[in-house]
Parts: C-alpha cells; structure tokens; sequence
C-alpha cells in the first residue's frame, strides 16, 4: 500500500510538471487576440490542483470495489440473507452519489469561469494601477470586482451543495446498513423460529466488517467525486490545448530564397526586406486594413529607414503586427527574408527586473555596446539620479518608471540585441522634444547607431516630423489603405498627404552633445555599477504558523455563533456515530437473556441514533460549506481589495504583481475549498478520535494506561512532522509565485517575445522555476508517507498491546467489551492517522489565512490619519491651486520633487514641461496625492489636500493618465461608471471626440468595450470624453495627446478648449507646440522648478530654459516668434 501511494506521488508529479510546461509552450504559440494570462493562470492553477487531488485516489476506484465485494462475502457468512441488505445501501448510496458526481463537472466548470472572470478583471487592475487611482476609479473598481466576487461565491454554492449531498450519501451505509442489516436478520431469526439472535460475537463482529465495508465505500464515493473534479479539469485543459495557435502566413527566408532570382527588386539575398501584398485583418480582430482596388503592395529595401504614418485608428500597429506574424493576411502575401527581429511595442514591456535586466533580455552583458545602447536611449542622465544606476528594480510591467523612461528602456533593448531588421511602433511619443531629438539623431542620424550598424527599420508614428529622414515613407488612410508612399522629396512636391504639412528638410549636421562612440570610461563606469540587486528580506516562514491568533482571526470572520453551531452539530454527529456501540453490547447482553424480547426498543433507539446522525452531519456541512465559507470568502476578499487598493504606488513598483495576483487566486482557492474542508474533517476526527479513547478505556481499563504514552508518542511526531509540512507547503506556496509571474509577463508580451525570438530562453526559465516549484510540492508528499508508516506502526502497537490484555486477561474482562474495544481499536487506527492527516492540512491550509492577515497588517496604508475632513459638495466651486513649498518621494530618502511653489489661478491653462524623468508626472500625481508630501503642501481653493482623504480628491478632480484605462464591461459603463448622466451626453461626447460613428456602427453604448477594438490613440480619446462627462472645475492631463497623429490632436486641443473652457487646466506635455497657447508654462528639471511664467516671455527670454527646450525642437526662429505671438 505505502510503496503504491509513493508511486502514485511520482506521477502526480511528473504529471504536475508535464502539464504546466504544456500549457506553457501552449500559451506562448496563441495569437495575441485569444492569449489571455487570467484563463491560462486559472488552468495553471485550480484546474491542476484538482488534477493533483483527484489522482491522489485514483487507483482507490477499483481497489475500493474490491475490497467492498470482500466485505460483504464476509458478512454473507455471518448473518446470511441479510447480507443483501448492506449490499442495496451500498447501491442506493452509490446511485445517488454518481446521480450528483454527474452534475459535478458542469458545476465545478462554472464556478472556475467566475473565478476567471474576477482574476481577469484583478489582473487588468494591478496592471494599470496609477491610471486607475489618477482616473477616481478605484471605489468603482472595489465595488465591481467585490460584485463579482460575491457573484463568483454564488455560483459556487451549487457546486458547494453537491459536496454536501455526496457528503450524506457517504455515511448512509456507514450509519444505516447496520441498522437495517440487524433489523432484517432478527426479524427473519425471529419469524423462522431458528433461535439465532445478535450475540455478542455475532454483533461485534457483524460491526467490525460493516466497519471494512463502509471504508472503501467512502473512500470509493469521495474518490469518484474528486476523480470526476480532475476529469473535468483535464476536459478545460484538453480544450485549451486543443486552440487554434497563430498561424504565420508569413514566407521566411527559406521560401524567399527560392524567388530570390525570379524578382530581384523585391528580394535579395541575405538583404533585410519584407514585402507586404494584400489584406492584413482578421476574422478575430477589427478590419483595420481594408483591401480594395486602391491597395497597393509595399516593400521595405534592406538598409533603409522607412516610417509609417497615418491618422489614429488607420491601421499602422496592425500593419506592424501583420509583418512580425501575429495577424495573419486573408488575401496576399507576406515576405520577410530575415526572422532576426526586435521590436518595440506602442504601449512598452517589461519583465519584471532591473533596467540592465530589462535591456539585455535573454542575451550575454557586452559592456561596450551596452554603454553604447545607454548613450545612444538618452538614458545615461537618467542613470546618473538613480542610486541604484542600472541596478534600480523597474517593478512589474515597469511601473516605478516614467513613460519616456519606459519607452527608451524598451528601444534600448531592441537597439541592444543588434538584429537585422528593427520595428518600432511609436516610440517616440511619450519623450520630451530635447529627448526625443537627441534619441532620434542618436539612432537614425547621419552618424546614428542604426545607420552605422546598417538595419533596416520601419517605425510607424503618429507624429509626422521625422519623416524628411525617412528613406521610405507609407502613408495610410483612415479605412486603413495606402494612400501613397515613395521618398520625402516625392511626396512632398506631389499635392497628397504628405505636402499638407509642409515640413522643412531634414537638419543632417545635427550633432549630439555626445556621440556614443565618445562616451567617456569614466561614464561607462558609472553606468555599469557593480551594485548588487536587493532581495526583498525572507518571509519569517516559522511564524507564520497556525497560532492561536490566526485560528480567532478566521474564526471573527465566520463568525462565533456559526462557528458554535457547526462545533455543536459535528460533536452530535460523533456522538451519535460512537454511542452505538455501546447500545449494541447492550442489545447482545440482553438477547443473551431474553433473545429478541426488546427488538422493537433497541432497534427504535438505534435507528433514532442513525437519523440523529445523519441530520447532525447534513447541518454541520450545511452550516459550514453553504453559511461559513460564503461570509469568510467574501470577507477575506474584501481585505485583501481593501489593502491593496489602498496601498501607495510604492508598493507596485516594489511588489510583484504574481505574487498579489497569488493571494487574489490561490490562497482564496484554499480558503473557499481546502481550508473548510480540512476543518471539518480534522475537528470532527478529534472528536471522533476522543469519543473512541473513552470507549476503549471503558472497555479496557488496561488499555487506557497506553494513551499516555500513545499520546506523547503522537504529539512528539506531529511537532516534527507539522513543522516540517508546514513550512513545505509555505514553500510550496512561494515557489508558484514566480512561476506565475513569469508566466503572465510572457503572456502580457507574446509579440514581443516572439519577434526576438525568445520564446526558447523564456521557456527554459520556466522550466527552472517550475522545477523550483517542484521541489517541495514533491517533498510534501514524500513527509505524508513517511507519516502513514509512523502511525502505522504506533496503532500496531496499541493493537498488539490489547490483544495481549484480552489474552491474559479472559476471566477479567467482559466478552462485550472486549467488541466495543477491539472495534474501536480498529476504527481508532484509521482515525489517529486520518487526524493527523486533517491535521496537517488545516494547519497547511490555515497559513493562506496567516498570509492574509500579514499582508493586510504589514501592507502600509497610503492614507494618513490627519486625512479625514471632508469638503463642501462642491469643492473645488473655482479651482486656485497652490504649490508651497512642496517636496514629494515616492521612496523614502529618494525626493521627486524638491521645495516646489507655484500658484494658479481659477481658469488658467498652465502646460507643465521638461525632459523625460524631470519630475512632470511626479507634479500632478502630488495633486492626486499619490506620492507622499514630506514636506510643503498643496491648497486647492483655500484648502489644504492634505487633511482631505485621497479618494475624495481623486473623485473631484478630473484626471486623464498617460496610459488608458478601460473597464471590462460595456461602452456606457466606462464612459460613465457611476451612472450619473444620461445616454444622450454620453453620445454628444463621444461625438465631440469622433468616435461616435465607430461605435455606433459596431452595436452603440450596450456593445463591449473590447468588441470595439479602439487603437492606443482611440483610447486616449475615449478617456477624454469620459472626462467630459465629469463635473469639476479642475481637468489634468497627462501626457494625453503623445501618441496621437496631428489631425487627432487638434481635435483633442479643439475640445480641451471648447469643452474646458473654464477648468483650471494642467497638462503635461512633450509636445510643446500644444500648450504654446496656454496662460504659464512650468517647466522642471530633477524635480526642481526651473520657470514658471507666460509662453511668450519664456520664448522672447532666449536665456531662458524654455526657449533652449523648445528651440532643441528644431523649429525654426521665425516659428517660435510666431508661436511666441500666439501665445501672447
């Protein structure tokens, strides 16, 4: 028995391990629209623990059969015809379990897809946390994810009552076989006149077999249940790995090479060329690039720069996506002659790491060239502020990262891995105009690296201002097809699109400051620090241990009077389960007086015994699994939403979003399923395991002299073996984290990945960290063996040690007696080991309660105690806004902002500017109260924001974030997720953005975000009309127009203009042309306000920072002077 558990072990863990590595290699070949990392991580996860649990007892489904066709042979022997009796409770037992077993997989696939459902919803939050705390959107957030939770617990309750119905028909043939069996038998000894009655030998050992019938009959119930749980499982994860993958219609360099002589203009040999014929768009995605008779093929030459432009939604990031594979052409072709790709995305991705991590990916540290790479990104200033230089951490999906810092990181990277042909995707946007011009004549000016290094780059951009450097340029048309493409000075002399912007040419002698193959050695060295990275402190794992305080913890969230009326109604259910052996040594010792003279009293009370129990198991159940877990679920839920809605930005930046998503996935898993389960199994074995003592000792007072000992013995073995599993299953826990991790970060980049062709690196990685993971949930397994046999060898024991009393002792001890004991030592062996067991598995299972508690008392609070005064209802009524003396951090010892003052009046227009990393973001995020003020404060309307509670500001001011964030759900609910306005100013407002006439012809407000398929640009401007739709006189704007073509952007100025008229309105921008007109310009630098005056004086001051800033734009003099008029 034990060497078969330890081989089955083995393959549930290789089975573990074989699975996860499937769904991984899986999940990395679909298509960018199908990969979903909340789907995948639910398979990862539930599905193959209860893969795992269900194998446990797999080989008890025919071993049970056996053993229970033994069993009855055995009691035929004994009671004869009766014997029919069990044999029908068994079946009736049996029907009814499989009648539920049935609904099982149904229900169960249910409840699994609500939890999906509220993970996805979690992830895409914790994946865009500032947007949603810059947005007012967190209250919003807390309520609908807590809706789902709570939706999520309803559903489970059928599944949950099914437990409870397999439950019941577990113990009826335990508790009504032998009532029935012996009513039949003494009614047929009774009616036949044979003179046999229930003696005492005949009882006992009718009890003892019913005993090794009723067993594998439980075990064979239970098994079913959790076997059909993991067939059900294995049916999703079958399914999913049964998906369509992404197909690459693509022709790669061996099918190139054979056209190679057939049409050497489109094809050269070992050239970097792609050529594009045909339509681009997808059944699964939105028709972006229509084919027409207008469309015309395109090539990209080897060695050239080519740019792609066009308005916002026409077509350019799927256009890119159809050349690196992730979208297949319906009609067409697609020739790409080399597969060595980097690209950079529109919206920047990171792995989790450190800025040097993150830029050289999978490849080897060349120093040289990565100095080179980090001049060349503008990112060698940035480094410099750092304390950490290269070595700082960049959080999840980089998130303690400014925009322009996580732009330039991502083109570090793919300027890093030197591959033949570079794609990047609007890059560009998010940087300031001396950046962006030191960054471009870096990598794509006459002496840029790119050039230098002959690639051929295609980067498409919403801005039109460097394509006088293109060598190639491809224009689109909002229906998606090519208007016209050839060199600048073609499309520029030719009346098209192009010439509408009368761009002038090129600035060729640009220079930067520090070409790259200059970079000083002693820059080098401060850049390629030897820091070595901080490992967060390890968790204290022995005190995380099921204590007193944790049980009371669990035990104030279920509540103390359901938690007595479930403890009252399983010690009724022990009671009733032991009590009638004692009733039967009664009814033998009467039947050997008066055989069957009191049939009808003892037989009615032992029946009264049986239905007591039955109803005392069904209420304890019922009041744990359908009353308890529901109240903790939702209540363990709340705190942890609570906690980590409510936590700073720093701890984003520092914590990884695997492991929270951990503590939103797996540990609620335990605490809705394994942790009830194992509590009631492990408080009604103790009681079982007390009750069966006494009957022992009462039989044999000899034998009770051994419990002392037995019970050190125990006690001595559960200290060893609870600590050790204990902490293995801490450990077990920890490991998945970063498997998770890892595993949603490729999921979040896959066109990434793809494009570098990483997928086997990353692949082997996961195969490290599951290996990792392996380790203790292996050893785990192993500790529970080594437990069995202990045990085994203690009941022995204790087994030996009666046997030897009933021997010597048979003059002394009552025939009777020696049954109940001899039962209940039978019983008493299975019920040590089933207590340790259950033991164990609470205090394992009880350590996601201790998680829980820790995080959410360790877990610091944004909110101060002083932040509890409320303002008038209709603050902020005019909208001042002063800055004295404000300096903010985001880390202790590491300010943003430095003694920061500055006050703007009521309706003023001020546009906040400066380099990337200059403190932009970081000043109106201070507004929001997202980084703490360590000194100064910030007075809007007469009052100070500091005495305000944060979310109370954040629903007042209106902000629109760098990075758009949508809520799962319809177009109406994210153009207005508190209901307060009416359908038709929704409309007037999509309206005034022009996204109206898309969404009305894909279905109108009730149609799903999702389903309408908005471009990066297209989503900005959605968040800009939900701003409409807000009241407040205060409007802030970060970085809201950078990744918007000009057509785009002038309606967006034309509405901040129009619709705002009257806000106090503060804008971060890059773009310096759009906030030329406003009333001030504040500019920073390191966190510092450098000026901070009207445009036209900055510009007129050519002394003035402002004016070296805009100038490095290269605009010329006599567009500054007419800008500067503008303004004035």
């Amino acid at each position: 028995m034990g060497q078969s558990q330890h081989l089955t072990y083995r393959v549930i863990a290789m089975a573990r391990g074989g699975l996860i590595s499937m769904l991984y290699s899986k999940t990395a070949d679909l298509s960018i629209t199908a990969a979903d990392p909340a789907s995948s991580m639910i398979l990862m996860s539930a599905d193959i623990e209860r893969i795992t649990t269900g194998w446990q007892t797999m080989h008890e489904l025919w071993a049970n059969i056996i053993e229970v066709g033994l069993a009855i042979y055995l009691l035929e022997r004994q009671l004869g015809a009766a014997c029919a009796v069990p044999i029908a409770v068994a079946i009736i037992s049996m029907v009814g379990s499989i009648a539920a077993t049935g609904l099982v997989m149904s229900r169960q696939a249910m409840w699994l897809e609500a939890i999906e459902k509220r993970i996805t919803s979690t992830t895409a939050m914790l994946s865009a946390m500032k947007g949603v705390k810059m947005s007012g959107l967190t209250n919003i957030l807390f309520t609908t994810i807590q809706d789902l939770r709570r939706e999520e617990l309803r559903i489970s309750k059928r599944f949950r009552k099914l437990l409870i119905w397999n439950m019941a028909f577990t113990y009826i043939t335990p508790i009504a076989a032998p009532i029935v069996t012996f009513a039949v038998f003494s009614v047929i000894s009774r009616d036949n006149g044979s003179g046999r009655s229930l003696d005492t030998s005949r009882l006992f050992t009718s009890l003892s077999l019913f005993t090794l019938l009723a067993d594998p009959l439980q075990s064979l119930i239970m098994s079913l249940a959790t076997f059909m749980g993991a067939v059900g499982s294995f049916q999703r994860i079958q399914d999913f790995l049964n998906t369509e993958v992404r197909v690459d219609k693509r022709r790669r360099p061996t099918e190139v090479d054979r056209l190679v002589h057939q049409d050497n203009h489109y094809i050269r040999n070992g050239s970097s060329i792609s050529e594009l014929t045909g339509d681009t768009r997808t059944e699964k995605s939105d028709p972006t690039i229509t084919p027409s008779e207008d469309y015309l093929p395109s090539s990209f030459d080897a060695l050239t720069f080519t740019m792609l432009i066009g308005p916002v939604g026409c077509g350019k990031s799927t256009l890119i996506k159809a050349l690196l594979g992730e979208i297949p052409a319906l009609r067409g072709i697609i020739d790409v002659s080399s597969t060595e790709i980097a690209f950079c995305d529109q919206t920047p991705w990171h792995m989790n790491g450190t800025i040097q991590q993150s830029i050289i990916g999978v490849s080897m540290l060349e120093e040289l060239w990565y100095a080179t790479v980090i001049q060349a990104c503008a990112l060698d200033d940035d480094l410099r502020q750092l304390s950490r230089g290269d070595q700082t951490p960049i959080g999840s999906k980089g998130i303690s990262l400014s925009g322009g810092q996580s732009q330039r990181i991502a083109l570090a990277r793919a300027l890093y891995a030197r591959k033949d042909l570079i794609i990047l995707d609007d890059v560009l946007s998010g940087l300031d105009a001396e950046t962006e011009n030191r960054v471009f004549h870096s990598l794509l000016g006459r002496h840029g690296v790119l050039r230098k290094q002959c690639s051929t780059v295609l980067m498409a951009s919403s801005p039109v201002k460097r394509i006088p450097y293109a060598d190639h340029i491809i224009c689109l048309q909002a229906d998606g097809r090519i208007s016209e493409q050839g060199t600048f000075r073609d499309l520029n002399a030719a009346e098209g699109y192009v010439s509408s912007f009368a761009l002038p040419p090129p600035e060729w002698d640009y220079e930067p400051k520090t070409l790259p193959e200059l970079f000083a050695e002693k820059a080098k060295e401060s850049i390629l620090t030897s820091l070595e990275i901080s490992k967060p402190e390890d968790d204290d794992l022995s005190r995380r241990t099921g204590d007193v305080a944790v049980y009371l913890y669990y035990i104030r969230a279920v509540g103390w009077i359901p938690t007595l009326i479930f403890m009252v109604a399983i010690s009724a259910f022990v009671f009733c389960l032991s009590f009638p052996s004692i009733w039967v040594k009664w009814w033998a010792t009467s039947n050997a007086k008066a055989p069957n003279e009191k049939l009808g009293y003892y037989l009615g009370i032992y029946g009264l015994l049986g239905g007591l129990a039955m109803i005392s198991l069904v209420v304890s159940c019922w009041q744990l699994i359908i009353t308890m877990v529901p109240r903790s679920g939702e209540r363990f839920h709340r705190k942890l939403l609570e906690t980590v809605l409510g936590a700073p930005m720093s701890f984003f930046s520092t914590t990884d979003t695997g492991i929270t998503i951990n503590r939103f996935s797996q540990d609620l898993m335990l605490i809705d399923m394994e942790l009830p389960l194992a509590a009631l199994n492990t408080f009604a074995t103790f009681v079982l395991c007390i009750a069966q003592m006494i009957l022992i000792g009462v039989a044999s007072i000899y034998a009770a002299i051994s419990f002392p000992i037995v019970l050190t013995t125990v006690f001595f073995i559960q200290k060893f073996y609870l600590r050790t599993s204990r902490q293995l299953r801490f450990l077990d826990l920890e490991a998945k984290s970063p498997l998770y991790s890892q595993f949603m970060e490729c999921l979040s980049g896959l066109a990434t990945v793809r494009a570098f062709g990483w997928q086997q690196a990353l692949e082997d990685k996961n195969r490290k960290l599951l290996d990792e993971s392996q380790k203790p949930f292996y050893l785990l397994f192993a500790v529970q063996r080594w437990l069995t046999l202990v045990l085994d060898l203690v009941v022995a024991a204790v087994a030996v040690l009666l046997i030897v009393l009933v021997t010597q002792l048979r003059g002394i001890m009552s025939p009777g007696f020696v049954g109940v004991a001899l039962l209940n030592v039978l019983l008493f062996s299975q019920s040590i080991k089933m207590l340790l067991t259950f033991w164990t598995n609470l205090e394992t299972h009880i350590g996601s309660i201790a998680r829980i508690k820790e995080f959410t008392a360790t877990t610091l609070a944004e909110s101060l105690p002083g932040e509890k005064d409320t303002p008038p209802p209709s603050w902020p009524a005019r909208g001042d806004i002063k800055f004295q003396n404000l300096t903010a951090e985001y880390k202790p010892g590491e300010p943003v902002l430095n003694n920061v003052s500055l006050s703007i009046e009521a309706g003023q227009k001020i546009g906040v500017c400066g380099r990337t990393g200059s403190g932009k973001t970081s000043l109106i995020l201070s507004i929001f109260q997202m980084i703490d003020h360590i000194g100064g404060n910030i007075i809007i309307d007469g009052i100070d924001i500091g005495k305000i509670p944060r979310e109370e500001i954040r629903s007042r001011i209106v902000g629109v974030p760098q990075d758009s964030y949508l809520l799962s759900g319809s177009v109406r609910l994210n153009a207005d997720p508190k209901h307060a306005t009416t359908d038709s100013a929704i409309i007037g407002a999509l309206k005034s953005v022009q996204l109206w006439d898309n969404i009305k012809a894909k279905g109108g407000l009730d149609t799903d975000i999702e389903k309408i398929f908005l471009s990066h640009g297209q989503k900005q401007l959605f968040c800009l009309a939900r701003a409409m739709l807000r009241p407040s006189t205060i409007l802030i704007l970060d970085e809201a127009t950078s990744s918007v073509d000009a057509n785009t952007d002038e309606v967006m100025q034309r509405v901040i203009r129009e619709r705002f008229a009257s806000h106090t309105i503060i804008a971060v921008a890059h773009k310096i042309d759009t906030i030329l007109d406003f009333d001030k310009i504040a500019l920073l630098d390191e966190g510092v306000l450098v000026e901070f005056d009207r445009p036209h004086e900055l510009l007129s001051d050519t002394s003035s920072a402002f004016h070296k800033l805009y100038y490095s734009s290269y605009a010329s003099q006599d567009d500054i002077d007419e800008r500067a008029t503008l303004a004035e």
